[in-house]
């Protein structure tokens, strides 16, 4: 990947970097107040172990398998809304606090949260309850319990009638006389002790739980307890999280927008959705072009006027296998400068010393004629409608020696007919064979038909795009117009373009320029200077050659140009 495309894909982030700082402000913002606000969170955790595996010398792998998927089932059992019901009617609530459970191994471990410590350990207790009541070996030891709480109660009270009996026996044995009494009284006594000693081993053996053995049974390993310390708050990686979040959001909104995007903001996307090279760039000029429409006569050596000269050079080039007898100025829709650009341009090459004839052929716009000052009573219409013989007297001649121009004319009812005719076709013949170049200003392609019908019959066609009209869909249009009648499309010049917009090379030969026309403008004035301190000392004819260190003085023109539209 060059440099171009590197760019070209980075675009869409440096155009809409301030929409990607502001989401990125304001998801983190907002996450840092979510945080802040938000209460603290305990978290009640207890662990169970499914079978009793662990507890034997030599469990078998089978066996430890059996009760690592029933700990896998019992911890999917756990989330279903039964155990949720028992839960919350055995705690006398209409809800339940958010709780996980994971499972490793033969453990199950299930963690409680809420921002109450008391009930997220009553509920973390409760669920572990209700879990060993589901499990078989919950059901037989509540079964068992309740059946040896009943026979522990029938032994404790057996137990204190047989210590009563056996004190009356050896209250009666203190009292007693005769040897045949006290021998009766012993063995009675020696009797209850003995029933004694049965009710306590069988009081013992009801007391021993054993489940060893059992694999399908629930041991609580780590009982719950209530939390004593919240969870840390860590708001700053909430934040950082949500202003990631946010600028990728931004990001992709950006591609979205640059996508929906129809405009044609530089050069490349022009390239791109023409085909077309771009021959010229023109700056935004900082004279009045309304003013003042004929840069390259009023301000010959400024910047402006060295984009036309650039432009002229490129279109040498860019027609160099066919040759350049005609061309066309023409633009997509109105207001973009086709004529603005079309003047100065005939300027451009008539500077050169070649013959250039202009020729406005906008017969519903035509504004030739105020830039150059020149009438319009006479024309391509009025040429049209007489004889081509004499077609010369349509031609006006301007303050440039090699430029004349052909304004367009009274306006005609019928302007579309006019061009298309073979008339038309003629007269553009006649000019051609009467100079080196001529100069078509010609209607907006996509207002009207005007430009299809002299597109084909000239050597090139040169669009002009304003920078605030460019538009991917309208460009498209326009060389779809053109490309139907076979028009040869020399390229493209965009007008009123910032450096901001058009990258580092513009932006260096523009400063590059502005240095070297400023400088030279100083040289003027010194020159001009010395020469008329010499003219008071010894007043002398002095070369207006000399004057401008070997570059001749522009000729002062009388009278100032009208605006361009």
């Amino acid at each position: 990947m060059n440099q171009r495309e590197l760019q070209a894909y980075l675009r869409p982030i440096l155009r809409w970097w301030w929409l990607i700082l502001l989401a990125m402000a304001l998801a983190g913002t907002s996450a840092y107040i979510f945080a802040r606000m938000r209460p603290d969170v305990y978290i009640a955790s207890g662990t169970v172990m499914v079978g009793t595996a662990i507890q034997e010398r030599n469990p078998d792998s089978q066996q430890l398998s059996l009760t690592q998927g029933l700990a896998q089932t019992y911890a999917r059992i756990m989330q279903r809304p039964s155990i949720k019901r028992a839960t919350m009617e055995a705690l006398g609530m209409d809800w339940l606090p958010q709780y996980t459970v994971r499972t490793e191994s033969q453990l199950i471990e299930i963690n409680v949260t809420d921002v109450d410590p008391q009930r997220a350990y009553a509920v973390a207790t409760e669920l572990i309850n209700q879990l060993i009541l589901l499990s078989p070996g919950g059901q037989e030891r509540q079964q068992r319990e309740i059946f040896i709480q009943e026979q522990l109660r029938k032994l404790e009270q057996s137990m204190r009638d047989t210590e009563e009996e056996i004190g009356r026996r050896r209250a009666e044995l203190s009292a007693a006389l005769s040897a045949r009494q006290i021998r009766q009284l012993e063995d009675q006594i020696a009797a209850l002790e003995a029933k004694m000693a049965t009710l306590q081993s069988t009081y013992v053996g009801l007391l021993a739980n054993t489940d060893q053995g059992s694999t399908n049974t629930i041991n609580i390993l780590d009982p719950p307890a209530v939390p004593t310390q919240p969870v840390p708050n860590r708001w700053w990686l909430l934040v950082a999280v949500a202003a990631i979040l946010g600028a990728g959001v931004a990001v992709a909104g950006a591609y979205l927008l640059e996508l929906l995007d129809d405009r044609l903001e530089n050069v490349e996307q022009i390239q791109r959705a023409t085909g077309l090279t771009t021959l010229g760039v023109l700056p935004e000029s900082n004279i009045d072009s309304a003013e003042r429409p004929l840069i390259m006569l009023s301000a010959p050596h400024t910047p402006d006027a060295e984009a036309f000269r650039v432009l002229r050079t490129n279109l040498l080039f860019a027609s160099v296998d066919r040759g350049l007898g005609a061309l066309v100025v023409t633009s997509p829709t109105p207001g973009e400068g086709k004529s603005f650009v079309a003047s100065n341009l005939a300027i451009a090459f008539a500077q050169t010393g070649q013959r250039v004839i202009l020729v406005d052929a906008d017969l519903r716009k035509p504004t030739i004629h105020r830039a150059f000052g020149l009438v319009n009573n006479v024309g391509v219409t009025s040429a049209l409608v007489s004889n081509l013989d004499g077609f010369a007297s349509a031609l006006q001649q301007t303050v440039v020696p090699e430029l004349r121009v052909m304004t367009s004319g009274p306006l005609p009812p019928n302007p579309s007919e006019l061009l298309s005719s073979r008339r038309m076709q003629e007269l553009l013949e006649r000019l051609r064979s009467d100079c080196d170049l001529l100069v078509i200003d010609s209607p907006p392609v996509t207002v009207v038909s005007d430009t299809a019908a002299l597109a084909s019959r000239t050597d090139g066609v040169l669009l002009v795009f304003a920078r605030e009209k460019m538009n991917r869909d309208i460009a498209q249009k326009t060389l779809g117009a053109l490309r139907q009648v076979n028009a040869y499309m020399l390229g493209v010049v965009l007008n009123r373009v910032t450096s901001s917009e058009h990258g580092y090379y513009y932006s260096y030969h523009k400063s590059y320029r502005d240095r070297y026309y400023s400088g030279y403008y100083a040289s003027r004035r010194h020159a001009k200077a010395a020469a008329e301190t010499a003219a008071v000392v010894s007043p002398q004819p002095v070369s207006r050659t000399s004057i401008t260190n070997g570059a001749p003085l522009e000729t002062e023109r009388a009278g100032r140009p009208k605006s361009v539209k």
